[in-house]
């Protein structure tokens, strides 16, 4: 006698917080937190719950957290190089992860996309945040993509800069959780005899506080004439180099820099010094965050290395040597510090091409990989290849890109796209 088949049911998951087996406690801050961002968009179809709790601010948080403190991952963003700056030097966006404590040196793809029919023009150094990119050129176009949801979007564009002198700073703002781009512009100058006046403006862009217009704001504008150097970025800060002032000496100029932060709070600068070993931002020095502190890199020579720390307090930035180092490649122009999970150590970079592992505690040195002939590129889907057809690479120091592009919120609802 046949017997009727029953249809198959479909398991039930259990919502969090309505009887499930584990403890609400031990599933979202002991287990999904500690999952990779594609297993964590996969999850989030689970149930209305699941969803809810992976993409709350607090989950965010903790699961970046956990990350920076856990592992060291670098995001490279290959570049060719381009002598004419307003001609396309990219057409498409290739972005890897390359995690330098692992004993493996492969770079893996975790993004590629054509950003619009005209490509990039020459792009300066890319920013993080939050496991977002940004991408800045020298033309003013600014791009913004989220790697671990493949969303692509360029930014409008702000004032008409006289100059492709731009720069532009990326952070998040903790004050009203929100996402801000500053970008400084220079509305006109006129050489004199003895100076150039110059006349500079700023402006913000927000994101990711639910209002579907993206818009550039003015804000005061800065005190000095802003370099046009890489901005850093600490929660609630941008810090800017400028010219405080420019003196005739016997063999030319001598330029005097300070150091600008900028509150995304209330939109003000304040005044800072350089460090005592430099009076300017020279073109071999620059600017970095290491462990939430402001850094400066100072390389008197092409074998020498500084580095200074900043304490800050009262809103005066005082500065430390942190240590000492001796480079066993010359540099030709800089030297990059990335920031390490490690607190003692961090990894400098030698022309974005030699990669080493610093130890702050001597300034002792080992080698990790030769950026242009040590670093396999896997492209996917079997490919491989060193350096692949780039001149000139972009090293970024980040935390594990985290679950969603800005505190629960994607890349595409805040760009409205």
């Amino acid at each position: 006698m046949n017997q009727p088949i029953s249809k198959r049911r479909r398991p039930v998951v259990p919502d969090v917080g309505s009887g499930s087996m584990i403890p609400d406690e031990v599933l979202l801050l002991e287990i999904l937190v500690r999952l990779p961002v594609k297993s964590l968009v996969r999850f989030k179809s689970v149930c209305k719950a699941w969803c809810a709790n992976i993409a709350s601010p607090h989950f965010v948080r903790l699961h970046l957290e956990l990350a920076r403190a856990s592992s060291s991952s670098m995001v490279l963003v290959l570049r060719k190089y381009q002598p004419e700056p307003t001609k396309v030097a990219s057409r498409f966006v290739h972005i890897y992860s390359f995690q330098p404590a692992a004993q493996s040196k492969v770079a893996k793809l975790i993004m590629m996309n054509k950003p619009c029919p005209n490509g990039i023009p020459r792009f300066t150094i890319p920013l993080h945040c939050d496991g977002l990119v940004l991408i800045p050129s020298v033309t003013g176009h600014i791009f913004v993509c989220n790697p671990a949801t493949k969303e692509f979007v360029e930014l409008p564009p702000g004032t008409r800069n006289v100059s492709l002198d731009q720069r532009v700073a990326f952070g998040f703002d903790p004050s009203s959780g929100t996402y801000k781009v500053a970008r400084h512009f220079l509305r006109s100058y006129s050489k004199g005899q003895k100076r150039t006046e110059y006349d500079v403006g700023h402006e913000v862009l927000t994101f990711g506080d639910g209002i579907e217009t993206l818009e550039w704001k003015a804000t005061i504008d800065p005190p000095y004439p802003i370099n046009a150097r890489t901005p850093i970025c600490l929660p609630g800060f941008f810090y800017w180099s400028a010219v405080q002032s420019v003196a005739d000496v016997d063999h030319g100029k001598l330029a005097t820099d300070v150091i600008l932060r900028f509150s995304m709070r209330d939109d003000t600068f304040t005044v800072h010094p350089n460090p005592p070993c430099r009076s300017c931002l020279s073109p071999n020095d620059l600017m970095c965050e290491l462990s939430g502190k402001l850094c400066y890199v100072h390389s008197p020579s092409p074998c020498e290395v500084s580095i200074w720390l900043a304490q800050d307090g009262q809103n005066i930035i005082t500065w430390s040597l942190r240590c000492r180092v001796n480079l066993p490649i010359p540099r030709i122009l800089r030297v990059y510090a990335c920031a390490s999970a490690d607190q003692g150590t961090v990894f400098l970079s030698v022309d974005a091409r030699h990669l080493f592992k610093c130890n702050l505690h001597d300034g002792s040195l080992e080698t990790v990989v030769s950026m242009p002939y040590g670093l396999l590129y896997d492209h996917g889907e079997g490919r491989s290849s060193f350096a692949p057809g780039c001149g000139y690479m972009t090293l970024r120091a980040v935390a594990e890109l985290g679950p969603k592009s800005s505190r629960g919120q994607s890349l595409k609802n805040k760009a409205n796209l």
